[in-house]
């Protein structure tokens, strides 16, 4: 049976993954997203993607043969999108770009979408729906948990454990075996040091001029 790849959130990130899913050989049927859903029955108005608006999210009730891509990047948002999916009997799929690297002993949830030229290294563990953006990198035995968003060149080295629906900035760090707490946000440019506690905001200065 041929599966209906549909979008769920067709915003900035939305477009991406479509573009993603053109790409990708690996996603379920081999087909094209071929519909969206999103509050904004005009989120792609402006743009040629041509794809079929199926509705609002939380009216919006799967079919069988439709497989859901997880294409919202705010991790509470996430959360919600996808209980109230879930709920109403919603399989989500995995999209994961033919250019990005994956270890064979490491492991991906429910959900996951993999950009291009990412790594996810050795005995490593990605939660569900979690997001990992262009030319970032899971180190060896990393920990991340569910919902949570990695935007561009992310670097979680070795043995990082991070919780649930926490969000990185564009260019953000973080050094071995450092924890990051549930729901934290990681500015883009930060590098983390030091354990961070849940819900905390960590970020660098601005640049200034010499």
């Amino acid at each position: 049976m041929n599966k209906n790849l549909i979008l769920v959130g067709a915003g900035a990130f939305g477009r991406e993954v479509i573009g993603l899913a053109q790409d990708s050989g690996s996603h379920p049927g081999g087909q094209k997203i071929s519909a969206f859903i999103d509050d904004n029955p005009l989120a792609l108005e402006e743009f040629s993607y041509n794809l079929e608006y199926l509705g609002a999210i939380r009216d919006y009730m799967p079919r069988s043969d439709d497989v859901l891509i997880m294409a919202i990047s705010n991790p509470q948002e996430k959360q919600n999108i996808a209980s109230i999916l879930k709920a109403k009997g919603g399989f989500f799929g995995q999209l994961i770009h033919p250019l990005a690297v994956i270890s064979n002993t490491a492991k991906l949830g429910e959900g996951v979408v993999v950009c291009a030229h990412s790594f996810v290294s050795a005995d490593s563990s990605v939660g569900d729906f979690v997001a990992i953006n262009v030319l970032s990198s899971i180190g060896h035995d990393t920990q991340i948990g569910s919902f949570s968003t990695l935007s561009a060149h992310v670097d979680l080295m070795g043995y990082v454990i991070v919780g649930q629906s926490v969000f990185f900035g564009s260019g953000a760090r973080v050094l071995p075996r450092v924890k990051i707490g549930d729901e934290a946000i990681i500015g883009a440019g930060a590098t983390v040091m030091r354990a961070v506690k849940a819900k905390d905001t960590m970020y660098t200065q601005p640049a200034k001029k010499l």
